[in-house]
């Protein structure tokens, strides 16, 4: 289980979101504080599969800010892959809508 309490964004991440996502903060925010799914990834970043506030399920990638606990920054952001979707779902005990 992760507390994200708070998302740390620049300049540099809110621009790659959206420019190479199409995504906003907004809808980042709600698959981050909704009812994710957390895995492990590599160099210690958290990657979170949940849905925004319509029928969209993204996949966003976290890493922990050193010496502020519930903070994490936003390295990127992006619709869920087909195969992410399907293991969120299975995850949650329901099948992919």
């Amino acid at each position: 289980m992760i507390d994200v309490q708070w998302l740390v964004r620049d300049e540099w991440n809110l621009t790659h979101i959206w420019e190479r996502h199409g995504l906003r903060p907004e809808p980042v925010e709600a698959a981050c504080f909704g009812d994710p799914i957390a895995l492990s990834s590599y160099k210690g970043r958290i990657v979170l599969i949940g849905p925004d506030h319509g029928e969209r399920i993204l996949t966003v990638v976290l890493g922990v800010v050193p010496g502020q606990p519930g903070s994490y920054y936003t390295f990127s952001a992006r619709p869920a892959s087909r195969k992410e979707r399907r293991f969120y779902f299975e995850q949650k005990g329901h099948g992919e809508s």
